[in-house]
């Protein structure tokens, strides 16, 4: 008998995609997508979801790479 593989979503909901980012709360992704600030989003009717490549694109952007002196 063959195992599945652990499935991993692609979307992610308010509270899952802030954990993913390490920021305070969902009301911290709320505030930016009122700022028009932040990770790309999808909307599902009235549900905000976040998909797994648009927050590792939204991470990146922010990295910064120190120069040497």
């Amino acid at each position: 008998m063959s195992q599945n593989p652990a499935v991993i979503p692609r979307r992610l909901s308010e509270r899952e995609a802030a954990a993913y980012l390490g920021v305070g709360s969902e009301r911290t992704l709320q505030d930016w997508r009122h700022r028009k600030i932040g990770p790309v989003y999808s909307k599902l009717g009235r549900r905000v979801v976040y998909d797994l490549a648009d927050l590792d694109a939204f991470l990146a952007a922010g990295r910064v790479e120190p120069k040497a002196a």
